[in-house]
């Protein structure tokens, strides 16, 4: 399968305690079409009628470049589900002597495991050469969990979380790669906008959404919604509960790694979901089963809704109104949702990225007939060394048409061997 990780998974554990924590707030006043800051707080960098901040694409999750205390780049994901901006490296917050206010104890993403988090202050950021925030507040980690650089294939180092993005109207254009930064109440909707319910808890947006995934008639599931999850659509499922019926048709699935642990559970296709106005069916979804344990830090909350579904709109957030818009993208929102024909799941390592390793396979897969292995390293693809692609390059090829052959060469125990295979429909 595809590496996908959903950030707001894993944070869904962090105490309550951890979550209310204060950060520093941007104190900003509008003039005409001009943003001023009061304080310093905020300063816009160039002459802009409005904040743009380019960001990338990788391997579903959305990457913006920032620089901290004008001293260190990095690249952050950006992410709705999580509340806090965190900094992954804390090797980079020490560099640069911040001041640690707070150590926490956090739970990890297996809901047992205890690890350990600070509150770091007055920390400057530079984003994508446009906006600079001054004196800033976020959480480091003792150490790096999450491990993104495997999952994604490119360097990450933190994650900017809606402490952030709360004091703006959001907008994300996945078509242009641009989030964009309204004046808060002053961004109107035109016409191919629609008005999505939304409840916003810690600001956090909650979407109550149609939803079939096995049966006939659709009923309104809370989603949250999560640009921090490089995935299509997750849904919960608690012990005996019946409340979201299993597909079918549904293979075992890695669905992320997080705090703590690996995240593992189902994937299938969920039959409709309904957003911007539109009906989008054969959905993949995958199924993360939880306890009771979980369940007081989900908000009570069903699933997420992840990138693969928001970037075939275009989608705003509206933090002070606490609203939530969908526009249609052009026939995007038409597009098949396609998954996996491999069964194998890869991560990336080594000093520059391009050290392949199969991390998972699906039982009874192509890969697995075919005779591979997890630790198994990919040299080449196709005839085509590995050191020339990058993760989601080779992500793309394993989702290519079905009755596709590929060709793998791959190292095991230093002797390297060749298996071909065709692709097939799993789910």
């Amino acid at each position: 399968m595809s590496t996908q990780s959903s950030i707001a998974v894993f944070l869904a554990y962090i105490p309550h305690k951890l979550r209310l924590v204060a950060v520093g707030l941007l104190l900003i006043v509008f003039v005409g079409t001009d943003l001023v800051a009061q304080r310093l707080d905020l300063k816009i960098l160039g002459r802009y009628k409005r904040i743009e901040l380019p960001f990338s694409i990788e391997n579903d999750f959305i990457v913006i470049n920032i620089l901290l205390d004008n001293v260190i780049p990095v690249r952050f994901i950006i992410d709705t589900g999580a509340e806090n901006t965190i900094l992954l490296e804390k090797s980079m917050a020490d560099m640069l002597k911040v001041d640690y206010r707070r150590k926490f104890q956090v739970r990890g993403a297996d809901v047992n495991t205890t690890l350990t988090a600070y509150l770091a202050t007055g920390i400057d950021l530079r984003l994508a050469d446009r906006l600079l925030a001054r004196n800033r507040s976020m959480l480091v980690l003792e150490e790096n969990y999450f491990d993104f650089e495997r999952l994604t294939g490119t360097s990450i180092q933190g994650i900017l979380g809606a402490d952030f993005l709360m004091r703006f109207t959001v907008e994300f254009d996945f078509r242009k790669q641009l989030m964009i930064l309204h004046e808060p109440n002053k961004w109107e909707p035109t016409g191919k906008y629609v008005n999505m319910p939304a409840e916003f808890i810690r600001n956090r947006a909650y979407l109550s959404t149609p939803l079939s995934v096995t049966g006939n008639t659709s009923t309104d599931r809370k989603l949250l919604l999560d640009s921090g999850a490089g995935l299509t659509l997750l849904m919960h499922t608690f012990g005996d509960s019946t409340d979201v019926d299993l597909p079918q048709q549904t293979i075992p699935t890695y669905i992320a790694n997080g705090l703590g642990g690996s995240l593992e559970g189902s994937v299938g296709r969920a039959r409709e979901i309904r957003l911007g106005g539109k009906r989008l069916e054969n959905v993949v979804t995958y199924f993360q089963p939880l306890d009771t344990v979980g369940l007081q830090f989900l908000n009570s909350r069903q699933g997420i809704i992840g990138n693969q579904l928001l970037r075939r709109f275009n989608v705003v957030l509206n933090y002070t109104g606490k609203q939530v818009w969908f526009r249609p993208e052009g026939k995007r929102w038409r597009n098949k949702f396609q998954f996996d024909r491999s069964g194998l799941t890869i991560l990336a390592g080594g000093a520059n990225l391009r050290t392949y390793t199969v991390a998972n396979i699906v039982p009874g897969s192509p890969a697995d007939l075919a005779g591979l292995q997890v630790k198994d390293r990919v040299v080449a693809v196709n005839g085509k060394s590995v050191g020339f692609m990058t993760l989601n390059g080779i992500i793309r090829k394993l989702i290519g048409k079905k009755g596709k052959k590929i060709k793998i060469r791959y190292a095991r125990d230093g002797d390297y061997k060749v298996v071909t295979f065709k692709l097939r429909d799993l789910i």
